[in-house]
């Protein structure tokens, strides 16, 4: 059987295929993908695939937030794409909707991710945010989960830096680039960003997208430091202080990142790499074929 795993990325769609236990991945930046029209993109996903997405046994998707669902969803039940509303959520390059709408119209088995916020399972006290982690981070996660990892931290770091804790099979909570750590093109609003969102300047979205830290690997191995330490706080509530530090995403996977952060925290990260998302939705999406009703906590909803 084949099954299809889809991170949407910052600035990359990620695909990952397994089949017989053997990966292939490949990406198609979201501005290529975005001046495309549907049917040319899915005879260019379909020419990277080798086949056609009709022969996929189910795929796993992620779109925007999925802060409008909290479980994971047959893409058949979803309304709105699984968001409340793309309204303020960074760049939009229609890219994601084309390769999500692919999908939908043509009734190609798949589920769709949810979001991690308020409605998620995670520790009570993580929901004063409205939203804490966009779905590939779950995937990013499961593959970890998937590769052995029981109990870990895992710091996604790229255009945006994510920090998920989990423990013992359960996704406990996670920080997001607009409550803590920036990644290199998004961060939190600060003051001044705040009075210039005030003064008219800017919008929140505008001041939101262009408060990360570039590409200064210490600023950025840094502040990913300080959330790995402030997650430390939730495992040890959970009585899981013995946990692994595991980095994902296209900087956390760079050697500078990586030995800085090894340096400021003392214990050595492993790196998951770019990757990790789009192969843990390939990966859930085998799980749930096999018969799985809960992914790190998170309830399935998919009976085809």
């Amino acid at each position: 059987m084949k099954f299809l795993g889809m991170d949407h990325g910052t600035n990359a769609i990620r695909f990952a295929v397994s089949e017989c236990g053997i990966v292939r991945f490949f990406e198609i930046s979201r501005a290529e993908a975005g001046e495309m029209d549907s049917q040319s993109l899915q005879n260019h996903i379909e020419k990277n695939l080798g086949f056609s997405l009709e022969e996929i046994h189910l795929s796993c998707l992620t779109y925007s937030m999925g802060d409008a669902i909290s479980e994971i969803t047959d893409i058949s039940f979803v309304e709105n794409r699984g968001v409340l509303s793309t309204d303020g959520v960074g760049e939009k390059t229609n890219a994601g909707t084309k390769v999500y709408d692919i999908f939908k119209k043509n009734n190609f088995s798949a589920i769709l991710l949810p979001g991690l916020h308020r409605n998620s399972p995670t520790d009570s006290r993580m929901k004063a945010f409205s939203h804490q982690a966009s779905p590939e981070k779950i995937a990013a996660a499961y593959h970890a989960y998937s590769s052995g990892h029981r109990r870990f931290i895992l710091s996604d770091i790229s255009s945006n830096t994510v920090t998920v804790a989990v423990a013992d099979g359960k996704i406990l909570g996670a920080l997001d680039a607009a409550i803590f750590a920036p990644g290199t093109r998004h961060g939190p609003l600060d003051v001044e960003a705040i009075r210039d969102v005030d003064a008219g300047k800017k919008s929140a979205n505008d001041a939101f997208s262009n408060a990360g830290v570039g590409e200064d690997f210490k600023t950025l191995a840094f502040f990913a430091a300080m959330e790995i330490s402030a997650m430390d706080i939730l495992m040890k509530e959970y009585e899981a202080a013995d946990y692994d530090i595991l980095l994902a995403g296209s900087s956390g996977e760079k050697k500078e990142v990586r030995a800085e952060i090894y340096r400021l925290l003392n214990q050595p990260p492993e790196v998951l790499g770019k990757w990790a998302a789009a192969v843990g939705c390939a990966e859930i999406a085998q799980a749930v074929t096999g018969g799985e009703k809960e992914i790190l906590g998170i309830s399935v909803r998919f009976d085809r």
